[in-house]
């Protein structure tokens, strides 16, 4: 019998991700300091800091050729403990290598993640070494095995796509959304705000499931189902040392800064074609300013800044 050894490959991934949150969760039961817990994971599974990185995030829509639904660029600085969420429009208009100026979703459909990762490269002046990418299916099932995601829904939400078998419809107020609706509510892009309003909700999204694993002690009863959830919903060419040491650094994920960024830029038109024109200037300068701090620039900043509001007594 042939094994799909790319697909164990990513499921063991996954596997270590939930194995970081079990160590969490755990350490925070028994109630384990911060302290004391990286000195166990540092002497016992010789912890490194993880190299600052970019890692690209893709959502597929359900369209074949399948196009980028949703992008956000994901950075990682452990110099000053931040992480950046940077959403990226999908009908941003971007330079793609080989083909001219069109829409960054359409890179991802005419050339896949290798496409659209150097058309990123090219237009933000990065590296993009890593990525990952979720389809519909998966999405709903880690949101069913989490137990739901709360959120307030600020209006309702309507909108019918038979092409795209997109039926969605979520009242307005504070709801507990299952995997089906969750993904109606980040889908949702039928307003004056489009792709913009979308990617708001996405960020509120995000948040709201970033909180509901920092603070959900019951998420250990439902690891079995989140690995088996994870499995084959995703690819990633994460490497196995990287993944270790971001999932030993996000033990202390309650400590780290979450920064979530748009793409700035305008909606226009194009021969008639709506896209979102980036600004590419202070796109560059968000990601690069991010991606090159360091605790010294963080620290003399606080310095500079204490002995001014001295200075002015």
């Amino acid at each position: 019998m042939k094994t799909n050894k790319k697909g164990w490959k990513i499921f063991y991934i996954i596997l270590g991700f939930f194995l970081g949150l079990f160590l969490l969760f755990l350490s925070t039961l028994l109630g384990f300091r911060i302290p004391l817990r990286w000195t166990v994971i540092k002497e016992v599974m010789g912890y490194s800091e993880p190299e600052n990185a970019f890692i690209l995030v893709v959502g597929q829509d359900s369209i074949e050729p399948r196009r980028s639904d949703t992008i956000i660029l994901v950075g990682i600085n452990s110099q000053i403990d931040e992480i950046l969420l940077f959403s990226i429009p999908r009908d941003s208009r971007l330079l793609v290598p080989g083909r001219g100026y069109d829409k960054v979703n359409h890179s991802y459909a005419q050339g896949g993640i290798g496409l659209l990762r150097q058309t990123l490269e090219s237009a933000l002046g990065i590296k993009i070494p890593y990525f990952v990418e979720v389809d519909y299916e998966g999405f709903e099932k880690v949101i069913d095995a989490l137990g739901g995601v709360e959120i307030e829904v600020e209006k309702p939400l309507k909108y019918v796509d038979r092409a795209q078998d997109l039926y969605i419809d979520i009242p307005a107020g504070k709801q507990l959304l299952d995997g089906e609706k969750a993904l109606q509510y980040v889908r949702f892009r039928y307003d004056p705000l489009g792709d913009i309003g979308r990617i708001k909700r996405q960020q509120e999204f995000l948040q709201a499931l970033l909180s509901k694993v920092d603070n959900d002690p019951l998420l250990l009863a439902r690891l079995p189902q989140l690995i088996e959830s994870t499995r084959g919903a995703l690819t990633t060419n994460l490497t196995g040392d990287y993944l270790k040491q971001l999932i030993m650094w996000f033990q202390g994920l309650n400590e780290r800064i979450i920064k979530m960024e748009t793409m700035p830029g305008e909606s226009i038109y194009v021969n008639g074609v709506s896209y979102w024109e980036p600004d590419l200037e202070t796109s560059r300068e968000i990601v690069q300013k991010f991606f090159f701090a360091r605790r010294e620039d963080i620290e003399n900043s606080r310095e500079d800044s204490i002995g001014q509001e001295s200075g002015g007594e």
